[in-house]
């Protein structure tokens, strides 16, 4: 079977804030499962990476309703002072926590990644440590670079459903992703996604906050009243050695990966609208 252009385009598409797979009425049909078993796979797994990151791009569309900062942005945009960025077509960060790196040649198989400094950057789909500065990763016309800036802490959804309406009551897997420094912040709007209910207050704005071996949630100054999905798995990127964890005292399960130098806090029985801390040792 030949990889379909189509995929290459779900591929791009889906970590675009805007995506939607229609056309002109007189153009071919484009539907996924148009293009044979393989095809429908791979668009299948570029759906499913968008929605895994569903709860981030709506808290970066909260973001920019609040203060007009872009959820697709060039990568100057966070590096003004990186002149070698202005020239960039190419790459784009989606939000202030992930980059991607599109594939946009059918024939490509090295593909080049700047990722700025000076931060640490982790790709998304292996949790690979990369150092800030230029670097060459074997790729198809299906692959999907996208990397997670050290020093932040995104909320994902990791179970599959047929809709993001089937997703609501799901929980949410936190990666937090370390600075050089052994540090984390991250952010999370959640409202009910479908109705002008949190014009009444029923949104929930928490601050999420990995520093000197804690994890912590709080609620932003803004935060109105909200009960969210809970919290079922943490992961910690970024780390040399195992850390045990503990929620009030009482330890909780976690497990490290030492090939991926990450540790795993399944079930930490804890709410992501609600406050709390996570201690390491």
């Amino acid at each position: 079977a030949v990889v379909s252009t189509q995929s290459g385009h779900y591929g791009r598409g889906v970590l675009q804030p805007f995506l939607r797979a229609h056309a002109h009425i007189d153009t071919r049909r484009r539907e996924p499962w148009l293009f044979g078993e393989e095809n429908t796979a791979l668009i299948r797994d570029a759906l499913i990476l968008r929605y895994q990151l569903l709860p981030y791009i709506y808290t970066q569309f909260y973001k920019a309703s609040i203060d007009n900062s872009p959820i697709m942005r060039p990568l100057w945009y966070d590096h003004p002072e990186d002149t070698s960025l202005y020239t960039n077509q190419v790459e784009f960060q989606l939000g202030d926590s992930l980059l991607s790196s599109p594939v946009l040649e059918s024939n490509e198989k090295s593909h080049v990644v700047v990722l700025p400094g000076p931060q640490v950057w982790y790709d998304y789909h292996s949790y690979t440590k990369y150092s800030a500065g230029t670097i060459h990763i074997p790729v198809k016309l299906s692959s999907i670079p996208l990397y997670i800036k050290g020093g932040s802490i995104i909320a994902t959804k990791m179970r599959v459903r047929r809709s993001s309406q089937l997703m609501e009551s799901d929980p949410y897997t936190l990666i937090v992703a370390l600075s050089t420094q052994g540090e984390a912040k991250g952010e999370a709007y959640i409202d009910d996604g479908k109705s002008f209910e949190y014009k009444n207050n029923k949104f929930s704005h928490q601050l999420l906050d990995f520093a000197s071996n804690k994890l912590s949630c709080r609620r932003a100054a803004n935060s109105g009243q909200y009960v969210s999905a809970a919290v079922e798995r943490i992961i910690i990127l970024g780390l040399d050695s195992p850390l045990s964890a503990s929620l009030n005292g009482s330890p909780l399960v976690s497990t490290f990966d030492k090939t991926k130098k990450s540790v795993t806090i399944k079930k930490p029985n804890v709410v992501l609208s609600e406050e709390w801390s996570i201690d390491f040792l």
